[in-house]
């Protein structure tokens, strides 16, 4: 059994892309988030709805419950970038999670610029519930920066197995 679990919520495939290769150069195991309302994946739909959840701190219903993560000691959380925010259905993972005694890694995905607000919450959330975060990372269009992603992505992971 391994010792870490990644955790992530992806609308349009590059968080995934990021979560299934940290998982797979970490042995993991892997969680993906799933919200029982999917959030529209194109045109102002999809910015208006997900960036208002962001914003507001919405928690949508998941499809399955978050994992016990008692038998871990490490956890890598992934989203999307919305509104400079964690995606909505972190908030419920941060709800609902105890990360007390857990080395924290986190990485966001933007479609162009800096995730450092996206990732400041991310840590806030988890350190107040008991996580220390030990690394954090950024990826800018992963599906379309393909090399340079999983270049960041061994990185990430030799953090991971440190």
């Amino acid at each position: 059994m391994t010792d870490t679990l990644v955790i992530y919520y992806s609308l349009e495939g590059n968080v995934d892309f990021l979560a299934r290769e940290v998982a797979k150069k970490s042995s993991s195991d892997i969680f993906r988030l799933e919200t029982v309302k999917e959030y529209p994946k194109k045109g102002l739909l999809k910015f208006f709805h997900g960036g208002k959840d962001a914003s507001m701190g919405f928690k949508p219903e998941l499809k399955n419950p978050v994992p016990d993560l008692s038998s871990y000691s490490k956890i890598v959380i992934g989203c999307p970038v919305w509104a400079g925010k964690p995606a909505a259905p972190l908030n419920t993972l941060f709800e609902e999670s105890d990360f007390s005694g857990k080395k924290i890694y986190l990485f966001a995905s933007s479609a162009g610029g800096d995730a450092e607000k996206c990732l400041s919450i991310m840590e806030k959330k988890t350190t107040e519930k008991g996580g220390s975060v030990i690394f954090k990372d950024s990826y800018v269009n992963p599906l379309k920066n393909i090399e340079t992603s999983l270049d960041k992505i061994n990185a990430f992971c030799q953090e991971i197995q440190k």
